[in-house]
C-alpha cells in the first residue's frame, strides 16, 4: 500500500468514540465465542516461533524474564514461556476469555485496555503486541504505553497489518512509517514489510512477500518488527514530570487530559519540543485548576444562597 501523496502514511486513525468501542468489542467477543465453539480448545501452538525464530530470539532470551503481550487474545499466547519469571497478557475482553478456556492457561489475564495498563513503569523485558495494534481504541496512548513500560535494554515486538480500510474491529489505520512513532525511545533493530497473504497476519509475516512498495494499488500489508528500549533520559524525565502533575487534577488521573500530557512528553524527541510540551501541561494544568475553582466557587454560592431550606446531607 501506498498514499495518496506518496509520503508513505496514508491515513492516520488514532481514536474510536465510545459507540465505536462498544460495537469494536462486542464484534470481537463475538468472533472469539464462534473461534472456540468451533474448535472446542482454543489452539496455541505456533505462538513459540513467532516469539522466538521469527524475530532471532530463542527460549533463553525469555528465561527469567517478564514479558507482556498487549492484546493477548485468549489462545494463551504466552503458555509456551514456561522459562518467563512473569508472562502476562493484557486485553479488554480478558475477563470473558476465562469462560473460553483462559482460566486453565499458566499465564496471568489482566482485563484493561492497551491505552492504560495496570503495571509500573520500565517493568517488563520483553513486550508485544502480535496481530492487535490496529485493534486499539487510542494508538498514540497506547504506544505510549509500550515506551513506558518497557525497561531500558528490552524489546519491543510487533507484528500488525498495514492497512487505510477502517472496520468496525481494526479502526485504526497507518502506513509503514508507523515505525517513526515509537521514536526516540525505540531504536529498529529489524523490519520486514510483507504483502498480505489468505491465511492472515501470521502466515504472511512468515511466508509473505516482501511488499512491493513502487506498486501504487490500495491494499493490506504486514509488519514485522523488533526494537530496542533506549536510553532518553530528558525525554522520560519530562515524562515522568507531565504524568505527575497531570495526576495533582481532581479527576484527572487516567483520563484523556492525562494520556495526552504524558503524549506530549513523549513524542519529544529535541530540546526545544520538550520545552513546548512542558509549556502546553502547564497551560491545560492552569486551565483546568480555573475551572475546578469556578465549578467549587459556583456551588458554594448556590448552597448559601439557598439558605437553610435544604439539609446538608
Amino acid at each position: 500500500m501506498t498514499s495518496d501523496d506518496q509520503s508513505g502514511i496514508s491515513r492516520e486513525a488514532t481514536g474510536v468514540s465510545d459507540g465505536q468501542g462498544r460495537t469494536k468489542r462486542a464484534g470481537e467477543l463475538d468472533y472469539w465465542s464462534r473461534r472456540a465453539d468451533a474448535e472446542g480448545v482454543l489452539q496455541n501452538s505456533w505462538f513459540e516461533g513467532f516469539y522466538t525464530g521469527h524475530f532471532g530470539l530463542t527460549r533463553d532470551d525469555y528465561s527469567d524474564r517478564r514479558v507482556l503481550d498487549i492484546g493477548c487474545g485468549p489462545r494463551g499466547s504466552l503458555e509456551w514461556a514456561t522459562m518467563a519469571r512473569e508472562r502476562i497478557g493484557v486485553d479488554p475482553l480478558a475477563d470473558d476469555y476465562l469462560q473460553m478456556g483462559a482460566a486453565d492457561h499458566a499465564m496471568t489475564y489482566v482485563a484493561a485496555g492497551a491505552e492504560s495498563i495496570p503495571f509500573e513503569d520500565h517493568r517488563f523485558d520483553i513486550v508485544c503486541s502480535f496481530n492487535s495494534l490496529d485493534h486499539v481504541d487510542d494508538l498514540e496512548a497506547t504506544i505510549a504505553e509500550m515506551k513506558r513500560l518497557t525497561a531500558v535494554g528490552g524489546l519491543l515486538l510487533v507484528i500488525t497489518d498495514v492497512h487505510d480500510r477502517p472496520t468496525p474491529q481494526e479502526p485504526v489505520c497507518f502506513d509503514w512509517n508507523i515505525v517513526e512513532m515509537f521514536a526516540p525511545e525505540f531504536a529498529v533493530q529489524s523490519l520486514r514489510c510483507c504483502e498480505k497473504l489468505g491465511g492472515g497476519a501470521y502466515r504472511s509475516a512468515e511466508q509473505g512477500e516482501f511488499f512491493n512498495h513502487a506498486d501504487a494499488r490500495r491494499r493490506y500489508g504486514v509488519l514485522s518488527a523488533r526494537f530496542i528500549r533506549v536510553a532518553v533520559p530528558e525525554a522520560d524525565a519530562r515524562e515522568t514530570d507531565i504524568a505527575e502533575k497531570a495526576s495533582q487534577i481532581p479527576g484527572c488521573a487516567g483520563s484523556t487530559v492525562a494520556r495526552l500530557l504524558t503524549g506530549l512528553g513523549e513524542r519529544a524527541n529535541a530540546s526545544s519540543r520538550l520545552r513546548e510540551a512542558e509549556a502546553t501541561a502547564g497551560r491545560l494544568l492552569r486551565r483546568m485548576r480555573k475551572r475546578v475553582q469556578a465549578t467549587a466557587d459556583g456551588l458554594s454560592q448556590r448552597v448559601s444562597g439557598r439558605g437553610g431550606r435544604h439539609r446538608r446531607r
